[in-house]
């Protein structure tokens, strides 16, 4: 038997002129009474007995249940008497209780999978309760909750909290699974007595073991007109039912160091964390948005002994305390403490082997998509470096690497970015508004490319060429097209080995054999690609083996992409456009992200003599394509 315990006695005087003379479990929620709608999700989720604690109009809630003819459920009103706080109307009538039981606040309108909360609770056997936690975007004025690594509750930090501390941004939403003999201590302690501020901080003195359930599903009080209205408006647009874990949600994993914050190298004190300016609002925005984020992290400090777990903990609280501050929240924050080289002193041996949580493994990406059911098809990973993107592209998410931090120069791993953005700023428009434009733009473009398709995608350095190419291509796999984007960025000679101009930079043999091969395909090829290191500036020989199918579509993208596509008569050819002076503006960052600042107005007039009528020769023709809406980039001062 499902139990659960409805605390339906409160009188709701803030509600009074929504409300008249009825209690507040009966207020109404966009045509149906709060108190329905939580027995109804009850049912769902397989309880068959309701235990409903009345006080005010009693007997109003008792006439509602019956007229609903108790939903065919066991449903029991009781009237608790004399308020005792929460914990202690429970108190009252605990030997009638089932052995675990589920407490809901009968002001709560909620959305949760509670056969996952169920589950939770029972995985430790002697747990005494289980607290349903969630972030929210008000921590500073929330009663929060600690945790270890393990779940376990270690205290709580009711509000109003010190100045200066760094909590966790994990608030008590008032939904417990709760073990009946584990209350049994508390029963006849005389006065008020409330799970959250008496009950729950004395067992943990006591040494019980109570466990948070962290869950960003919807879970929100509707004590006071303003917050009902908020939490209707919620109802109406369906935000209240897609944030149930029942349903697959959208995500944006985040890497820390140089995408959240100021990459400084081994980072391993609080004091050290200082988030990147427009980081508060980029992941309030995504939070408006309805992504869930999540924070995937390396950190090798802990098994190089630099940081303890419990300094990594105060690190995180920082965070977390940091974009509370502003509104914003992260749903989860996961990290890999191993390093697999030894030899550091001080090193944790334990923790000094290879995993696969350790990014580029996807471990951590997997978990997250595991507890709260994440599309990676919907999904993004945003980050600063190669091992990123190459995680991503392991994972089966979109990614956006970020010019902050490393700005993909690390070199670690040789992988492409999906998209390129100058922050996380920038990232989060082009997720919530420059993505979508793209794709409508494209597919018109995409709708008559058949099978086995050689594309071309050509235009000036820094125009838009790879976004263009990677949204196409996502275009086309809408359309169960296998596709594969071809860089011929990776056809770049090394300094040493170049010639003048844009095709003395580039292995233009080696590119037209392999433009020969795709056109004359008939069969499955397997082709062995080389890279190029851009930080370097040096050509790497054989990074990626890749098998191209006969019906598989080739989008080929790069400065010389267009003059490639003079072997291949009637191929689709696309010349992206961009005002000149916004692409001067992203030239410039990018020799300035190279190190080069002093000499990037020099390349920049070297490529405007060299290259550009050479570009708009080979552009001939082509279909222009601009980019809707591209977000001006900045150099920084």
């Amino acid at each position: 038997m499902k139990q659960a315990v409805i605390l339906a006695g409160g009188k709701g005087m803030r509600l009074r002129e929504r409300l008249g003379d009825l209690p507040k479990p009966l207020v109404d929620l966009c045509g149906m009474p709060l108190l329905e709608r939580q027995v109804l999700l009850l049912k769902r989720y397989g309880f068959t007995s309701v235990v409903v604690l009345v006080n005010y109009r009693a007997e109003a809630i008792e006439q509602f249940c019956a007229s609903r003819g108790n939903w065919g459920l066991d449903v029991r009103c009781v009237d608790d008497g004399e308020p005792r706080g929460t914990a202690g109307a429970v108190l009252e009538i605990l030997d009638t209780l089932a052995a675990q039981f589920l407490v809901v606040y009968g002001d709560t309108m909620l959305q949760v999978d509670l056969e996952r909360f169920c589950s939770f609770h029972a995985q430790v056997p002697d747990t005494a309760a289980s607290l349903f936690l969630h972030p929210n975007d008000h921590p500073h004025d929330s009663d929060l909750v600690d945790l270890n690594d393990a779940g376990d509750v270690l205290g709580f930090h009711p509000y109003p909290h010190p100045d200066g501390a760094w909590l966790p941004n994990l608030v008590n939403a008032a939904l417990y699974w709760v073990r009946r003999e584990a209350l049994r201590p508390w029963r006849g302690v005389p006065g008020i007595l409330d799970f959250g501020k008496d009950l729950f901080p004395a067992m943990v003195a006591r040494g019980l073991r109570l466990r948070g359930y962290k869950s960003p599903e919807y879970i929100k009080d509707v004590g006071t007109p303003a917050r009902i209205d908020k939490v209707s408006a919620d109802f109406r647009s369906g935000r209240i039912e897609r944030a149930g874990l029942d349903h697959e949600q959208m995500a944006v994993f985040l890497d820390r160091d140089g995408t959240l914050n100021r990459e400084i190298g081994h980072l391993c004190h609080a004091e050290q964390l200082e988030l990147l300016p427009g980081v508060e609002q980029a992941v309030r925005r995504l939070n408006h948005a309805e992504y869930r984020i999540c924070v995937v992290t390396n950190q090798p400090v802990v098994a190089r002994g630099e940081c303890s777990i419990g300094e990594l903990r105060r690190i995180h609280n920082k965070l977390e305390t940091l974009l509370g501050r502003a509104g914003a929240y992260v749903d989860r924050i996961d990290y890999c403490p191993h390093h697999p080289d030894k030899g550091f002193p001080g090193e944790v041996s334990e923790l000094k082997i290879a995993c696969e949580c350790r990014k580029p493994g996807t471990g951590m990406i997997d978990a997250a998509v595991r507890a709260l059911n994440i599309s990676r098809p919907r999904s993004w990973l945003v980050g600063d470096s190669s091992s990123d993107i190459w995680t991503a592209r392991r994972a089966g998410l979109r990614s956006i690497l970020v010019e902050t931090g490393h700005a993909g120069l690390d070199h670690k791993y040789f992988a492409m970015p999906d998209y390129v953005a100058a922050d996380l700023d920038a990232a989060v428009d082009f997720i919530l508004d420059g993505h979508p434009r793209l794709l409508q733009a494209l597919r018109p473009l995409a709708a008559d490319i058949g099978a086995g398709a050689l594309i071309f995608i050509g235009g000036h350095s820094r125009a838009g060429k790879s976004t263009v190419a990677a949204g196409l291509a996502e275009v086309l796999r809408e359309s169960d097209h296998a596709c594969h984007v071809v860089s011929t960025d990776r056809w770049l000679r090394s300094v040493a080995q170049r010639d003048a101009g844009v095709v003395g930079r580039h292995d233009m043999v080696a590119l037209q054999e392999l433009i020969n091969r795709f056109a004359r395909r008939t069969s499955t090829l397997t082709e062995v690609f080389p890279g190029y290191a851009r930080g370097r500036r040096e050509h790497i020989q054989g990074v990626e083996t890749v098998d191209i199918g006969p019906r598989d579509t080739v989008i080929v993208e790069g400065v010389v992409a267009l003059a490639l596509a003079m072997a291949v008569p009637g191929a689709l050819r696309l010349m992206v456009t961009v005002d000149e002076p916004e692409r001067r503006l992203r030239l410039l960052r990018e020799y300035t992200l190279r190190g080069e600042p002093a000499q990037a107005e020099a390349i920049y007039s070297s490529r405007m003599r060299e290259e550009w009528p050479w570009i708009e020769a080979s552009g001939a023709g082509a279909v222009r394509f601009e980019i809707p809406g591209r977000r001006p980039v900045e150099i920084a001062k």
